[in-house]
């Protein structure tokens, strides 16, 4: 009994041990370290994230970081992302910052109502470190922004990634921004939505040009649907849109246009072309599609910039009326 005993106590230290070094024993501390980025890709196991850290000598034994983590059930939690891991942690602290989100780096991207497919391109290189080009070759790629449920008439995503903030725990390919990015619009206009657009006859596609218009031009919230509405008036009568935006839209120009670009041909030019632009000229949000959809009944066919800084517009339903607003919102710009 005595013998028993004693290879009783000599195995429970033995497991003592073994646990301590399993769960608590702090790892190696290396002077001045700083905090090193491991990446746990989509599917990652146990193993391959223990290599890491293996790697940057951030763990002593695979194996008992192994055994601990499979203990503790750490594969079912492990989440894709990219982590601060600090030198001189236990295998037990290591584990519960790749489980929790204190550690994770968020990656984080605003793309504001009314960007254009190269200023999210912009922002996606600036925020998210991705290739610009490349993002716009992707979302100018038919076949895959179609097979996304992009409407078929669309030669790019223009108009379809979605304007909102975007959070990730691991960095996004272009192919997987663009993705996201259409389907928060899904998710944000569902059918319930622009099926409304049968009582406009239109399509979605055309749905989503009128609304990237009201949404270049209206810088005041509460004009959106008066805005719509004159857009609306001038489709009905066969009217030029005569909007501004999609000049600019179609000659690429970051600048204001002026009075010869409204001469200059190409195919966004609503100045000399009758009807909606072949596509978006930018990314509307969900106010500005609603505007489109439910334009205000009035009899207004002009507007202009009031000249008074505000962004405001005045409105006329006649030529001669607008004559007279211009020469007001002129009188503001000199006062």
């Amino acid at each position: 009994m005595t013998k028993f005993f004693k290879f009783a106590a000599a195995a429970t230290i033995i497991l003592i041990a073994i646990m301590y070094f399993m769960f608590f024993l702090k790892n190696s501390k290396k002077e001045n370290a700083k905090e090193i980025y491991i990446i746990v890709p989509k599917g990652a196991s146990i193993a391959a994230v223990s290599d890491s850290l293996a790697k940057y000598d951030l763990i002593r034994s695979k194996l008992l970081f192994k055994m601990a983590a499979r203990i503790l059930g750490t594969g079912s939690r492990l989440q894709p992302g990219s982590y601060r891991i600090a030198y001189g942690l236990s295998n037990t602290e290591i584990i519960s910052r790749l489980t929790g989100s204190e550690f994770a780096i968020l990656f984080e991207a605003t793309f504001p109502e009314g960007s254009n497919i190269r200023r999210v391109a912009s922002i996606a290189k600036e925020k998210l470190g991705l290739d610009s080009a490349l993002f716009i070759k992707t979302a100018s790629d038919t076949a895959f922004i179609h097979s996304l449920g992009v409407p078929h008439e669309a030669k790019n995503a223009e108009g379809y990634l979605f304007p909102d903030t975007y959070r990730f725990y691991l960095m996004m390919t272009p192919q997987e921004l663009v993705k996201r990015m259409i389907a928060r619009w899904k998710e944000v206009l569902p059918d319930s939505i622009l099926a409304r657009r049968k009582n406009l006859n239109l399509s979605v596609h055309e749905l989503m040009t009128l609304a990237s218009i009201v949404e270049a031009e209206a810088r005041l919230p509460v004009e959106r649907d008066t805005i719509a509405g004159v857009y609306w008036n001038r489709l009905k009568i066969g009217m030029k849109l005569d909007a501004d935006p999609s000049v600019q839209y179609g000659l690429g120009l970051s600048r204001p246009i002026t009075h010869d670009d409204l001469f200059k041909e190409n195919s966004y030019n609503t100045y000399l072309n009758i009807g909606l632009p072949p596509g978006p000229i930018c990314n509307p949000g969900k106010p500005a599609v609603l505007a489109a959809l439910n334009p205000a009944k009035h009899d207004k066919i002009y507007f202009v910039a009031r000249g008074d800084g505000s962004g405001g517009h005045y409105f006329s339903h006649s030529g001669a009326e607008q004559e007279k607003m211009i020469r007001r919102s002129n009188r503001n710009e000199r006062e």
